[in-house]
């Protein structure tokens, strides 16, 4: 058994897989409002509208927020040329 703990690596190993849960959480997000959005249809009858219509208006906004979360983690960099001269910087800092 070793004495002592081994170093903790000091950067995330793979970005994609932390664009992938964050995708996978905006995914989880939709499928809850989505949930929400059919229990509340189901109540339709039972529930006050204007109660009906703030649900609604509430999972359209959420909806929205989701789908701009979304498209901001899949759309491209806007410094490209930055980020290759960041990248380049950092794995020059390791090696050397």
């Amino acid at each position: 058994m070793p004495k002592s703990k081994p170093p903790r690596r000091k950067r995330p190993r793979h970005m994609v897989s932390k664009t992938r849960s964050f995708l996978d959480f905006y995914d989880e997000l939709e499928r809850i409002t989505e949930r929400a959005a059919r229990e509340a249809e189901a109540l339709a009858d039972k529930v006050p509208p204007e109660e009906l219509a703030a649900m609604r208006a509430t999972c359209a906004e959420n909806r929205r927020i989701f789908a701009e979360g979304r498209a901001e983690l899949l759309a491209p960099s806007r410094t490209p040329v930055m980020d290759r001269l960041v990248t380049e910087a950092r794995r020059r800092a390791r090696q050397g």
